[in-house]
């Protein structure tokens, strides 16, 4: 963690001094025979003094697949196991709880969510004002069972985020996220509020639709970028360049990142230069999901000086990234910790908070239409 370049350009002077009290508390807490959680969120308290939303701490993974987890004779062995019978427990009445929580509205993080389509969970506050916890209702996996503990979340400074402590779907390995946005129904992108009909802060798209030029109307042009990844972009960005040169002939251009986790800029990067080029009005879409060089984008975009920002802030993990991905294991072989080897402090300012959106768009219709709703309003 003190190789990482987040942490050599945050942690410094009286910074530096206090990092090492505090590493001292911390590691005089954690002992041989703590519980494996509280040991967990201990080294997390550590790591969270840098702001770096790229290095990741989690537990290793069991060595059961998906398809183990969906074997009845797996998982008849599995519900014999320690790991399954030790489990954390809540020890409350599901029934009454689902009975409380089905009537809270789309808007209020307590409630039932759907996790995908093979699990349950009631998400409801704990005597702390500021805590809330996720438990399981009913799964389609067997690795599961009825009032284990999918996930703790704590309320931070920002509205609408949470620090949260979760239990992965398919291998219950501990997984954190920092400041995670949870609003409109949605805790995390498959996990949504059952009351919720439709999920318009989502692309509701296939992927073979993005790296496209489409014609929205004589007025608006359209593309969808659905990640910047190394690996099969290439042709795409050229094709897009191309079409961007020969055929973005409307006024407005909507370039809509939601959903993209982000990637390299030797993908993207091109993408904004014909961008400028054109001098077309550029209205550029995210969502939480908006993450790494996506949000870059965003900002890049941002400096040309028509553009606006509409949608939702970005995920906030933006100035750091990952090239290398080394991976370390902790002496115990309980957790893994994959540092940062990448640095864009002049991102700084948005890492952990995200980059906010000029204009934030409803929930409650469709973003690409509230999009042209706004252009034309400019018009006028």
């Amino acid at each position: 963690m003190q190789n990482m370049a987040s942490y050599k350009s945050q942690i410094k002077g009286e910074l530096e001094a206090s990092f090492k009290v505090e590493y001292q508390k911390i590691s005089e807490k954690v002992t041989n025979n703590m519980d494996k959680l509280d040991c967990y969120v201990a080294i997390g308290q550590l790591v969270d003094l840098v702001k770096d939303k790229h290095a990741m701490l989690y537990e290793v993974r069991p060595d059961y697949t998906l398809d183990d987890a969906l074997d009845s004779n797996f998982v008849k062995q599995y519900q014999v196991s320690e790991d399954f019978k030790n489990f954390p427990t809540v020890d409350i009445d599901l029934e009454a709880l689902r009975l409380r929580l089905e009537s809270k509205p789309v808007n209020d993080i307590e409630g039932i969510y759907n996790v995908g389509s093979s699990m349950e969970v009631g998400v409801y506050r704990t005597e702390k004002a500021d805590s809330l916890v996720a438990v399981m209702l009913t799964s389609k996996l067997g690795v599961w069972a009825p009032g284990q503990i999918f996930m703790y979340l704590t309320a931070t400074e920002l509205p609408n985020r949470y620090d949260i402590t979760a239990y992965g779907q398919v291998h219950k390995n501990l997984l954190s996220y920092k400041a995670h946005l949870v609003s409109n129904g949605i805790l995390m992108s498959n996990v949504t509020k059952e009351g919720l009909k439709e999920n318009f802060v989502h692309v509701d798209k296939k992927a073979h639709e993005a790296y496209k030029l489409h014609t929205l109307n004589d007025n608006v042009q359209y593309i969808w970028l659905n990640s910047f990844s190394r690996f099969g972009n290439a042709d795409k960005r050229d094709a897009l360049v191309k079409q961007i040169k020969n055929e973005l002939n409307a006024e407005n251009l909507i370039v809509d990142l939601r959903n993209n986790g982000g990637g390299a800029s030797k993908i993207s990067l091109p993408i904004v230069k014909a961008i400028r080029k054109s001098g077309v009005k550029v209205f550029v879409l995210t969502n939480f999901d908006s993450g790494s060089n996506a949000e870059q984008t965003t900002v890049r975009l941002k400096n040309i000086k028509s553009t606006v920002h509409l949608g939702q802030t970005t995920y906030g993990a933006i100035a750091y990234g990952l090239n290398y991905g080394y991976t370390y294991t902790s002496p115990s072989g309980f957790f893994s910790f994959t540092p940062t080897d990448m640095r864009f402090n002049h991102f700084l300012k948005y890492e952990v908070t995200g980059v906010a959106p000029d204009i934030t768009l409803s929930p409650d219709s469709d973003w690409i239409q509230q999009t042209i709703d706004y252009i034309n309003t400019q018009r006028l």
